[in-house]
């Protein structure tokens, strides 16, 4: 999923100006774990990092515009009230026609600097080979495999002042060796981070191994026959529709009336999230266009191929992906619910993993299947897979390529919403993993997120 909104807003992280330090104080009046939509719960953290009032949902940043005394704005311009009682304490905030009660000032706080030990002494940062965890991932020296190593590790210092904002992490693994390991903002190796659509190719490498095991035969299959049990009458249905393959929606080639960075599309994920069946509304979507003719983003290709699983199956996914994807790669750190459905709201389907295991599946991706030793991917689906055409889809992943000096660089990409980056570089033999928490910074405000900027101008030029 690459965008979503919430009633407490966003505004572009660093976009507010600087507050004096007295002014942090009076955001700290706000802080607060509160009620939220959908009885959940939302916490209000003020930043003396950065003087901003943020909204914290699922360990999402999403901070908040102030304009006077109690009162801020959402990105939509809507406001953003606080109300006090008779003793001038506040117990509740209005947004969005509702009222939110304060619940708790005693929370748990999501960290707010980079690296706090190092605010404001962050070339005092010294480059540390990472550990080695008998995971699989062998550790190496950064000065050893890159010819300008001084480039990431001025970028790892541009992370700690802020003027990368909202990076969790960076994991850059060369030549076979785990060469950089870096978190920022309180995250460490063991925290499983949310994909977002980075999600996305992982949930193809599962259709692979279900094709691999013959519960589908083939991914040239016609794709619905496959829910016509489930999904009797299909809307929209014509001979077009009818002719629509699972490598169609793997290659996001459905020819269906979706795309996800258009508004005006009737298949844009925040129309399909508003319904009550994802997959549904996905498959009942009007056709546009010859399936095959050309790409379309659209996240309910990916939601429907992971519903395709369990229907092939006749297993949730989650367990499917755990007996023959996570455990012979021994990763058992990471949560997955699979509902494509409104219960999804605020979690988008995705999958929380961590770092460290992001690596060890992109290897396994980059090395044709294999996992020390163990063929967990078949070598002809993962060709498959990584067959694509310039700046196009494989089977759900994306070719991604940067030109330096008159030279290419090409990856396969898989990327999320905030920053979620895992990139193979089968030409420099390198793989390199951000996670992060700028979320909607391209849909909102126009806004790359760093690491389209770290990638090209500190680890490329690094080589």
């Amino acid at each position: 999923m690459r965008k979503v909104f919430f009633v407490i807003t966003l505004v572009a992280i660093g976009c507010s100006p600087r507050k004096e330090k007295n002014e942090y104080q009076t955001l700290v009046e706000y802080e607060g774990h509160y009620e939220y939509l959908g009885k959940t719960t939302i916490d209000l953290v003020a930043s003396e990092f950065d003087t901003v009032l943020y909204a914290v949902l699922d360990n999402s940043k999403y901070p908040l515009t102030y304009i006077e005394k109690d009162s801020f704005v959402n990105i939509r311009n809507n406001p953003v009230v606080f109300k006090r009682d008779g003793s001038g304490k506040i117990f509740s905030y209005r947004s969005g026609g509702q009222d939110f009660k304060l619940l708790n000032k005693e929370f748990e706080k999501m960290e707010m600097f980079p690296r706090r030990e190092l605010f404001g002494n962050a070339d005092n940062y010294s480059y540390g080979i990472p550990e080695n965890k008998n995971d699989g991932l062998v550790s190496g020296d950064l000065f050893k495999e890159f010819s300008n190593p001084e480039t990431i590790i001025n970028m790892v210092k541009e992370t700690i002042k802020g003027n990368f904002p909202e990076v969790h992490g960076i994991l850059i693994f060369k030549n076979d060796k785990l060469v950089l390991e870096e978190y920022f903002y309180g995250y460490d190796a063991n925290t499983p981070h949310q994909l977002r659509s980075a999600n996305k190719p992982l949930i193809g490498g599962i259709l692979g191994i279900a094709i691999d095991k013959g519960f589908i035969s083939s991914e040239k299959e016609k794709l619905l026959p496959f829910f016509a049990a489930k999904y009797p009458n299909i809307d929209n249905l014509d001979d077009r529709k009818k002719e629509i393959t699972i490598e169609n929606f793997l290659t996001y080639r459905h020819g269906l009336d979706c795309e996800n960075n258009n508004a005006d599309s009737k298949g844009n994920e925040m129309l399909m999230m508003q319904s009550e069946d994802w997959v549904k509304y996905t498959l009942d979507l009007p056709m546009v266009a010859i399936p095959g003719q050309y790409s379309s983003y659209c996240t309910g290709c990916a939601l429907t191929l992971g519903n395709l699983v369990e229907i092939a199956t006749n297993e949730k996914i989650e367990d499917f992906a755990k007996k023959y994807f996570y455990q012979p790669m021994e990763i058992t750190n990471y949560k997955w619910d699979f509902e494509p459905n409104p219960s999804s709201k605020n979690t988008f389907s995705q999958m929380y993993i961590a770092p460290r295991d992001l690596v060890r599946l992109a290897k396994m991706f980059k090395d044709g299947g294999i996992w020390n030793g163990k063929q967990v991917i078949s070598k002809d689906w993962i060709i498959k897979t990584f067959d694509m055409e310039e700046g196009d889809y494989g089977y759900l992943w994306e070719h991604k390529y940067f030109v330096i000096d008159g030279k290419r660089y090409n990856s396969y990409l898989a990327s999320g919403n905030g920053g979620q980056k895992i990139n193979i570089w089968p030409e420099l033999d390198m793989i390199t993993v951000f996670t992060g928490g700028n979320y909607n910074s391209y849909e909102l405000y126009g806004k790359s997120t760093p690491p389209n900027e770290m990638i090209p101008n500190y680890i490329l030029r690094a080589l």
